[in-house]
């Protein structure tokens, strides 16, 4: 039985909901640049979204591609087997100059004790971290601040 993890973390952003998302899509390696380096290896055309993530003891790879859009809700998901198994930009404009920005991660963690201890103690914190360190910086790109 395969288990999988759903890490989520939010932010406000300071501008339009179409210059937010105009950032997300369409994917090409100029609009990512705000990725922090924990995506390590990061190769972004307008067919797929792929990236090395760094933890402690293990490195991750994915592959995503584009699952859906619907005007709200910006879905990557595994193209083929895959550690992190979708990853999802949920886009809720608040006000003319004010968005609200969800990030969600589903993946899978290492298994066993070894991993679980892992996992615990070290891996989801560093996750964790990547996906605000993305959020964070995709606010101060999209706010004109970096």
């Amino acid at each position: 039985m395969t288990v999988t993890r759903l890490l989520r973390d939010d932010i406000h952003i300071h501008a339009p909901v179409e210059e937010v998302r105009a950032l997300l899509l369409p994917l090409a390696e100029e609009r990512y640049r705000w990725l922090p380096e924990a995506f390590a290896d990061r190769r972004i055309d307008e067919q797929a979204l792929s990236f090395r993530l760094a933890l402690p003891l293990r490195s991750e790879s994915a592959v995503l591609v584009l699952g859906g859009d619907d005007g709200r809700a910006i879905e990557f998901v595994a193209s083929g087997p895959s550690v992190i198994r979708a990853l999802t930009w949920v886009v809720n404009a608040e006000g003319p100059r004010e968005v609200h920005l969800i990030a969600e991660a589903v993946y899978e963690p290492a298994g066993g004790p070894i991993g679980w201890l892992l996992e615990m103690a070290l891996h989801r914190s560093v996750r964790r971290q990547a996906l605000r360190d993305a959020l964070w910086r995709l606010k101060l790109v999209v706010e004109g601040r970096a």
